[in-house]
């Protein structure tokens, strides 16, 4: 009931209300209404924050980043946008918060009914999926910070999440490459948005 109510809210949402004039913003497809509702959030949503770069070693294997219990998996997403998590400044902790994850083995999956499984896999928080990691150079408009949006996966749903984060480097110019900005960057904004539809 939960995540119908939350599709339907964001249908709502996106329907492309104009408040202002309260007329209707036809879009050309989806990609244009995305990132209008992108602009919108970071418009009505967006406070500056600071968040701890993960401070334990982070083993790398293939496309897992693995943080300690908590796992990051990493798909269609660019080598160099990977070093984003590969140097800790955005971690799963960022997500879920501290909480240890309760895993429960398969004995115990066994005996749980359909929808104790559906609850159980809704809070899991061992392991994430990131996919289509990207810039919103269209939102990044000063050297010293990017936009980025990203699909978040929850193990047992069949819907990602829509989520968004900014990276701030305060030395860096026109002429710092996305090695250097990230090297010198730290989170300062994180923000879940829709469900994908």
């Amino acid at each position: 009931m939960i995540i119908i109510l939350t599709l339907a809210s964001f249908s709502v949402d996106a329907q492309t209300v104009d408040n202002k004039n309260q007329t209707k913003r036809e879009f050309k497809n989806q990609g244009e209404q995305e990132d209008y509702c992108a602009e919108q959030l970071f418009e009505k949503e967006y406070s500056k924050m600071h968040f701890d770069k993960f401070k334990s070693d982070i083993i790398i294997n293939g496309d897992g980043f693995i943080f300690g219990d908590k796992t990051f998996v990493i798909i269609n997403t660019s080598q160099d946008l990977k070093a984003i998590f590969s140097s800790g400044i955005f971690h799963p902790n960022n997500i879920t918060g501290d909480t240890k994850p309760i895993l429960k083995s398969q004995a115990e999956l066994d005996t749980l009914s359909t929808e104790q499984k559906v609850f159980y896999n809704m809070t899991r928080t061992d392991s994430l999926t990131i996919s289509d990691f990207k810039e919103l150079k269209f939102l990044s408009k000063s050297p010293k910070y990017k936009r980025y949006k990203f699909w978040l996966w929850h193990k047992g749903f069949a819907n990602p999440t829509a989520c968004f984060i900014e990276l701030t480097n305060e030395s860096a110019t026109d002429k710092t490459d996305l090695t250097n900005f990230i090297n010198g960057a730290s989170l300062t904004f994180f923000h879940e948005g829709w469900v994908g539809i």
